[in-house]
C-alpha cells in the first residue's frame, strides 16, 4: 500500500502513467491486496504468474506488457525510493542517454552484503567488458527504444543485468542513498549471488571451458616436465624411478577430477542448448488485472 501511494503521488506529476506489479507466485496475501489496489486505479496493472518462475522471467513479463515511452524497473521492497524517479528522468534527459542506472552509497549497507555483491559485480564487469560499479542497483530507467531492442533477445535463460550492458547503448549513472529493508529479509545471499555469477559466466561467455582447457593443458605440461626430470635423474645421476601406489593414485585423482569438472562444464552448456531448443516460454500468466 505504501509503495503504491508513493508511486501514484510521484508519477501523477508526469501526467499519464501505468504501474505494473508482477506477482511471481507469492504465497502470502500480496495478490489479493494488489487486486484491491488495482480495482481503485485503472492505471495500476497486476500480472499474476501461474507459479514462481524467478526474478528475470517476472521482469520479462513486466517488460512485455509495458506501454510507456519511459520505463522504470524497480523492486517492490521500498529499498528503491519512488521519489528518486525524477532524478533518473532528469539524468536521462541531461545526458541524452538511453538508460540510466542507479548506484547505492555504501554507507549503511550491511557488511555481509558488500563482499558477495562486490564479487558478483566484479564477475559481471568482466563479462560485459565494461566498468560496472560494484554498488549498482536494480533500479533503472530507460527509453522505449531501448526496451524494444531489449525484447528482441529471446533466449530462455535470460539475465537482464549483463544483457543491458552488452547492448552498448549510451548510459549514465545516478548515485542514490542506501535505504535499509523495512519488511522481510532479502533472499539474495552469497550462495545465490555466486550461482548468479556462474550462470552469467556460462550464459554470456566462453570463460569456463577456456579455463579448464588451459587447466588441462597445464596438467599435460607439468606431467611432461615431471617425466622429463625423472628420466634425466635416472640417466645422469642414477636415481631410481619412482614407485608406489601413492603417486599413481594422486595422478589418477587429479586427472579424473579434472575430467569430471570439465564434463560438468560441458554438460552445463549442453543443458542450456537443450532448453533453448525446447523454446519453452519464460513464464505463464494466470491472469491480468487492468
Amino acid at each position: 500500500m505504501e509503495l503504491t501511494e508513493r508511486l501514484v503521488q510521484v508519477l501523477g506529476a508526469f501526467g499519464s502513467y501505468e504501474v505494473i506489479f508482477v506477482d511471481d507466485g507469492s504465497r502470502d496475501n500480496s495478490n489479493s491486496v494488489l487486486r484491491q489496489i488495482a480495482a481503485k486505479n485503472n492505471s495500476i496493472k497486476v500480472i499474476t504468474l501461474s507459479k514462481n518462475f524467478g526474478q528475470h522471467p517476472a521482469i520479462s513479463a513486466g517488460f512485455e506488457n509495458a506501454s510507456g515511452k519511459l520505463i522504470v524497473l524497480m523492486d517492490a521492497d521500498l529499498q528503491d525510493s519512488p521519489e528518486d524517479i525524477p532524478k533518473l528522468k532528469s539524468q536521462l534527459e541531461e545526458t541524452k542517454s538511453e538508460i540510466v542506472y542507479s548506484t547505492k552509497r555504501m554507507t549503511g549497507m550491511s557488511l555481509g552484503i558488500r563482499p558477495s555483491s562486490a564479487f558478483y559485480h566484479y564477475v559481471f564487469s568482466k563479462i560485459v567488458k565494461a566498468a560496472v560499479p560494484q554498488n549498482i542497483g536494480t533500479f533503472r530507467l530507460f527509453t522505449r527504444k531501448f526496451l524494444n531492442e531489449l525484447l528482441r533477445f529471446r533466449e530462455v535463460n535470460i539475465l537482464f543485468g549483463p544483457l543491458m550492458f552488452y547492448m552498448g547503448f549510451p548510459s549514465s549513472f545516478v548515485e542514490l542513498d542506501y535505504v535499509p529493508r523495512v519488511h522481510g529479509k532479502s533472499t539474495y545471499n552469497f550462495s545465490k549471488r555466486l550461482s548468479l555469477a556462474l550462470n552469467s559466466l556460462i550464459s554470456y561467455t566462453s570463460v569456463p571451458h577456456k579455463i579448464f582447457a588451459y587447466f588441462g593443458g597445464g596438467l599435460i605440461t607439468l606431467s611432461f616436465l615431471y617425466g622429463l626430470i625423472v628420466l634425466l635423474q635416472f640417466v645422469l645421476v642414477g636415481s631410481p624411478l619412482p614407485s608406489g601406489y601413492t603417486l599413481i593414485i594422486m595422478i589418477m585423482l587429479v586427472t579424473s577430477g579434472s575430467l569430471m569438472v570439465f564434463c560438468g562444464i560441458i554438460g552445463g552448456y549442453v543443458f542450456r542448448v537443450y532448453q533453448e531448443v525446447l523454446n519453452r516460454p519464460r513464464y505463464l500468466v494466470k491472469d491480468i488485472v487492468n
